[in-house]
């Protein structure tokens, strides 16, 4: 079926038919008045609609159908076997093959097969229309990305995308003996996370593993945290206390603890003064101290409440004391409702205001007020999660919160992971202090250039042709893979700047169009016009 594109609109274009029809229709109707035959009159006439026929489609500009598969190509890379081109050849409908070595630049639908290319195979392409094919075997990888930076304590997070030929393939992450983090993979292409709690300093590497076999290897740099305390307030130290403050000692931090029996009794554990930032974990009769209340006015850190006994009276003087606006709306009649990790909360949701955050499954809510966030939990326990074993949960729970409660450090680094030798990486720098417009390695060197809406950011391109460790000092350095290390990941940073997509199963043949050239409607309006002039010389 054609396709038209008018040279002006339609009313216009209808007209201009129309007065060309009734210029040369008013002849025809005139001379058949005066007694011409009627064998002349349809020569006239079938001329007059011959000439507005080509006349006609000149003014609509039509396009015909062309199968996109009639002007493609296959180009396949030297690892790729002649049975899966042949497969693939099949698959799309196309007529010619060709190996990237032999293919000369042209202005056909390109399809790119293999993952063993280099800079200057890829420069032919660089005008064209290309759609990447990443051939499926058993543990290929499309996809990998994680954090190259990450603060002592962090979660690190890996995101994947791995091709399986069995089902309920492991994969893990594993460091020595410790099991990171695992996932099962399907028959198939298999898209998903891992994530796990960073620990140590310095430069880290993980393998990758499935089926215990390695199949790549994390590298990236842990930089120091900030230093702080968890100091617990409570005027009785329930399990819910005592179990995440085991929890958190667990992970390494520093606790402390403060019961207050009694105005006169005072039980404390741990390091209760130190120069260290606080996250005060409190219940709502601690609110009413005043050593608590001028804390929040003039120190930085983190305040929790918890154990909410009477929500709406808590939330109230919250907002009195420290100027907060937390608003709680009522989901039900009972004393508690139940969320969907099956964890008891009291009967209330928040309602989000901007400068809040509710992270999670909105049983928590978080404001900033000068240099402390005040958070308010409805949870009435998360302690069975634990253990029941769910860890996990917990973690996101508790682990997610004191996420968002992290104090903003004098300097940290952010770039995503793997960088790959000759391909650029954005770097950015978040610093409190004076930011330097240059960093340098012993080989490289980055110019960082600062953020019009933010003073403390600064971006730069890191690129380098080296493998292994580039150091910008003793606090952080980038990890550079090489193309032998990750080839489908190098493959795929070459071919994204081309116009692509990635085919995942079978191809699919799309019809395009191309336009009719003009010449044919002019050379038809002109042999009409001609024929129309000599139709009456025939009969002379």
């Amino acid at each position: 079926m054609m396709e038209f594109n008018p040279i002006t609109s339609w009313p216009i274009l209808l007209g201009i038919i129309s007065l060309a029809a009734l210029a040369g229709g008013i002849p025809v109707f005139f001379q058949f008045k005066n007694g011409i035959t009627t064998q002349r009159i349809w020569i006239k006439s079938g001329l007059l609609i011959l000439f507005l026929l080509f006349f006609g489609f000149f003014l609509l500009q039509p396009s015909r159908p062309v199968s996109e598969n009639d002007n493609s190509i296959l180009v396949y890379s030297d690892e790729v076997n002649r049975d899966l081109v042949r497969f693939w050849q099949d698959s799309l409908e196309v007529k010619r093959t060709v190996s990237i070595e032999d293919y000369r630049e042209s202005g056909d639908q390109v399809f790119l097969l293999g993952e063993d290319f280099s800079k200057e195979s890829i420069y032919p392409f660089r005008n064209q229309s290309v759609s990447w094919i990443l051939p499926e075997s058993d543990r290929q990888i499309s996809d990998l990305s994680w954090k190259g930076y990450v603060r002592k304590g962090e979660l690190q997070r890996l995101s994947y995308r791995i091709f399986s030929e069995k089902d309920s393939a492991k994969l893990n992450l594993q460091q020595g003996e410790i099991e990171l983090a695992k996932s099962v993979l399907a028959k198939g292409w298999n898209a998903g996370e891992l994530e796990f709690q960073t620990a140590g300093q310095g430069k880290m590497e993980v393998p990758l593993l499935i089926d215990g076999d390695s199949v790549a290897m994390l590298r990236y740099f842990i930089g120091p945290s900030v230093s702080k305390i968890y100091h617990f307030q409570f005027s009785f130290p329930g399990q819910e206390v005592r179990v995440l403050s085991q929890w958190l000692e667990s992970k390494g931090e520093k606790v402390s603890q403060e019961i207050r029996l009694s105005r006169a009794t005072v039980l404390e554990g741990g390091i209760p003064n130190s120069d260290s930032l606080q996250i005060r974990l409190i219940d709502p009769q601690q609110l009413e101290l005043k050593s608590l209340q001028d804390w929040v006015k003039t120190s930085e850190g983190a305040l929790v409440v918890m154990n909410l006994s009477k929500p709406e009276e808590t939330v109230g003087q919250i907002n009195r004391m420290f100027g907060t606006d937390f608003q709680l709306q009522r989901t039900g009649q009972g004393e508690s409702r139940t969320l969907e990790n099956q964890l008891e909360a009291v009967p209330f949701n928040w309602v989000e205001k901007n400068g809040q955050k509710v992270p999670g499954d909105a049983a928590i809510a978080v404001q900033r007020v000068g240099g402390v966030q005040i958070a308010i939990s409805l949870y009435s326990s998360t302690f069975p999660m634990l253990l029941q074993g769910n860890e996990k949960g917990y973690e996101a729970i508790w682990g997610g919160l004191f996420g968002v409660l992290e104090p903003e450090e004098p300097q940290s680094w952010k770039i995503s992971a793997p960088v790959l030798s000759g391909i650029s990486a954005e770097l950015q720098l978040n610093k409190t202090d004076s930011i330097p417009e240059w960093i340098y390695s012993a080989v490289d060197s980055v110019n960082l250039v600062g953020a019009l809406t933010n003073p403390y950011l600064a971006k730069g391109n890191f690129q380098s042709d080296s493998v292994g460790w580039v150091d910008f000092g003793d606090d952080f350095s980038i990890y550079v893979y090489g193309q032998n290390e990750l080839p489908s990941l190098y493959a795929g940073a070459l071919v994204k700047p081309l116009t692509f997509r990635v085919e995942g199963e079978k191809g699919t043949s799309e019809d395009s169009y191309i336009k009719i050239s003009n010449w044919f409607w002019l050379i038809g309006m002109l042999l009409s016009l001609g024929l129309i002039w000599l139709e009456p010389k025939v009969y002379l």
